[in-house]
């Protein structure tokens, strides 16, 4: 998917994507593929896979139940006295 795409489909500007996409780029977990003036990110799901294996196995002692995503924490406004 092109980048222009991705950014449109979540909402974020194309520079802060951009920024974030060389990072997992960096880190293996997508690649890219220049057609013309645009850059087509893919997935590596096989590396994903693998991270979130080794999280599992090393961050959640091996079980998965204790790995539930984190949910939204609402920002509280500070008390004044």
């Amino acid at each position: 998917m092109a980048a222009g795409e991705v950014a449109g489909a979540v909402g974020i500007p194309p520079n802060t994507l951009s920024f974030h996409l060389d990072r997992l780029r960096h880190a293996g977990l997508v690649t890219f593929e220049r057609q013309g003036r645009s850059l087509i990110y893919a997935a590596r799901y096989d590396t994903m896979n693998g991270l979130i294996d080794y999280l599992t196995e090393n961050c959640c002692g091996g079980k998965p139940e204790l790995c539930k995503p984190a949910s939204r924490r609402t920002k509280r406004k500070k008390e004044t006295v």
